[in-house]
């Protein structure tokens, strides 16, 4: 079977004018998973090359450039996992981590535990030779004023409600998406995701979203392929929303379908929007979102690069 790789760069309602820098970051994170498969390497190595590379592009609600959380600090959270064994590895809440994918990763190679959050995972970065970073420099321009933004309507018009309308809106009606991610399957049959997001702009501090959540928005399993989530925490925390879907599309000749379904039955019950990307036991790969824009690239090995938004 050939190796095949899709990443996301967050659901939600990206500007116009931004769609050649979220395709552009997609597919360079594609690339960096690719020559990872090419050169004969592993599924979750690949899928954790990809998500570095969006962790590092401040287009992306991930990493540098991660929105803020209600004390304007870039509190990250991050998961990886691999099929063949359901190895987990993830950081919550976590402040001062360069890439949280990365430590993610050395949570899972360390194999103790499965989840680290706050300070305990910076304790655990510093043993393990994670690169550590000053909080301020993840900060951008554009998440300051996010922040600042939504700090005065706080104080204009009191807290929003607690619903589950979870993009954070610019001024303009717009967002940068929420969360990217990797699903992977590599030539020996293994499949690995990988996770990523800043969360919500101005969520409470240590809320923790779906994203280093197995189960929730993150998971992996050969026998049923490999999913990232991005969207309402809240909602695919709810619905378990990743490991129910690969249940569902097991046996499935048109995998799109099912997973628009899946989009929509988690909002029915819950209230809340995303998008998933699947790649799945047999090669294939599959993507879906019912917001507006989800960034998306893909490659199959043998075939060309592809993107959407």
């Amino acid at each position: 079977m050939p190796w095949s790789i899709i990443v996301h760069g967050g659901a939600g309602h990206v500007p116009k004018n931004l769609e050649l820098a979220h395709r552009a970051g997609c597919e360079r994170a594609v690339a960096a998973g690719a020559a990872v498969l090419a050169a004969g390497g592993v599924a979750l190595e690949a899928a954790c090359a990809a998500v570095q590379v969006l962790e590092a592009d401040p287009h992306f609600n991930a990493g540098h450039g991660g929105a803020l959380d209600e004390d304007g600090l870039p509190a990250l959270d991050a998961a990886v996992m691999r099929g063949s064994d359901l190895a987990y590895g993830a950081v919550a809440a976590v402040v001062g981590v360069s890439s949280p994918v990365r430590l993610a990763r050395a949570i899972l190679e360390d194999g103790r535990h499965c989840l680290l959050a706050g300070p305990s995972a910076l304790r655990f970065a510093r043993r393990h030779g994670v690169a550590l970073i000053d909080p301020e420099r993840q900060i951008t321009e554009k998440t300051k004023m996010e922040w600042e933004s939504r700090q005065a309507e706080v104080a204009r018009r009191g807290p929003p409600p607690a619903t589950a309308e979870w993009a954070p809106l610019d001024r303009e009606g717009e967002s940068r998406g929420n969360t990217v991610g990797a699903a992977v399957r590599d030539g020996q049959g293994t499949v690995a995701a990988a996770t990523s997001t800043g969360g919500l702009l101005g969520r409470y501090v240590g809320r923790v979203g779906d994203s280093p959540i197995a189960g929730a928005g993150t998971y992996a399993r050969d026998d049923l392929g490999a999913a990232s989530a991005t969207g309402h925490g809240e909602t695919m925390l709810r619905t378990v929303f990743a490991y129910q879907t690969l249940l569902s599309l097991k046996g499935v000749g048109a995998p799109e379908a099912l997973l628009l379904e899946a989009l929509s039955d988690a909002k029915a019950r819950v209230g809340g929007t995303g998008g998933v990307i699947v790649a799945l036991p047999d090669g294939r790969i599959a993507h879906a979102r019912n917001t507006p824009t989800m960034a998306c690239a893909w490659q199959i090995e043998g075939s060309a690069l592809g993107s959407a938004f």
